[in-house]
């Protein structure tokens, strides 16, 4: 949640709107399980910034047309790259919804979100009501090959999905690594 907010605070600064401070001080009070929902107000402040205060993530616009296609793109990703990896993406960490199969890719989408928020913002059309074009499906699709800056290194958005999801995977690692180096010397010992 942090990384998104700061994210957030971050495609505001790109942008040059309003309210980047707002989100920063957001992020910086974020604790463990965003107990204060923080995630919620700052998405309030920031999609209003970023497209303008009467845009509202319900209306039937090229805007939130163009955000949803590009999401699903990344979610796809996701739910792919953790499925390889042995998880099953309806299992998720914080979004628990059971009519929800990519619960998990709905959790570690969030530090991505704002790679497709920039390119709708800087691509959106004047007139709004537009439909979305195959050529700006293509567009949304290409940003999994844009470079991000990561804690790694700068890389593909694509590459830091695998990296965000072998992360994950380590962190759960441990747990079938004792089980297995401990299995045999239980079977030994009997």
């Amino acid at each position: 949640v942090r990384a998104k907010i700061s994210n957030q605070a971050r495609c505001l600064q790109l942008t040059h709107s309003a309210r980047v401070d707002d989100l920063e001080s957001l992020a910086h009070r974020v604790r463990s399980g965003d107990p204060e929902n923080l995630e919620a107000q700052a998405s309030a402040i920031y999609f209003r910034a970023l497209f303008g205060a009467k845009f509202d993530r319900s209306q039937g616009v090229w805007t939130n047309a163009a955000l949803d296609y590009g999401y699903s793109i990344f979610r796809g990703a996701i739910a792919r790259g953790l499925v390889a990896h042995g998880f099953m993406p309806s299992i998720g960490l914080f979004h628990r919804s059971e009519q929800n199969s990519f619960n998990l890719a709905d959790d570690v989408i969030e530090p991505f979100r704002s790679i497709v928020d920039l390119h709708v913002a800087k691509m959106r059309p004047a007139d709004d009501s537009n439909p979305l074009s195959p050529t700006n499906k293509a567009d949304l699709i290409a940003l999994l090959n844009v470079d991000v800056r990561t804690p790694r290194g700068v890389m593909a958005a694509l590459s830091s999905i695998e990296h965000s999801v072998e992360s994950l995977a380590r962190v759960y690692e441990p747990a079938h690594a004792s089980q297995r180096t401990n299995a045999p010397a239980r079977k030994a010992a009997a």
